[in-house]
């Protein structure tokens, strides 16, 4: 297995970045490591981990990981919780993951 640590980076427009970033996180805490404040948090899956910060409308998703499988399962679990915890379930944010 590759040593190697792979990345994504997303930027996700949202009218409350930070609120997202901590009902993310909040809601990540109940079954893995999390922590956060107003403007960062870090959520480790144990797979891999997403660093969020939040600006005016911009919630910024940095994950890493160290297998391509784990990446996209990590960027795959931060998007379908990004509509319910941004308020929006019914119309959840667009998210282009980069490489």
């Amino acid at each position: 297995m590759s040593t190697d640590i792979l990345t994504s980076r997303a930027q996700v427009y949202l009218d409350s970045p930070a609120r997202t970033l901590h009902r993310l996180c909040k809601h990540f805490s109940h079954k893995v490591s999390a922590r956060w404040d107003d403007a960062r948090g870090e959520v480790d899956f144990g797979i891999g981990r997403c660093e969020l910060r939040a600006e005016d409308q911009v919630l910024h998703c940095l994950c890493h990981s160290q297998a391509p499988a784990d990446l996209r399962d990590i960027e795959d679990t931060i998007e379908r919780h990004l509509g319910p915890m941004s308020g929006q379930p019914k119309n959840p944010p667009a998210v282009r993951w980069e490489r």
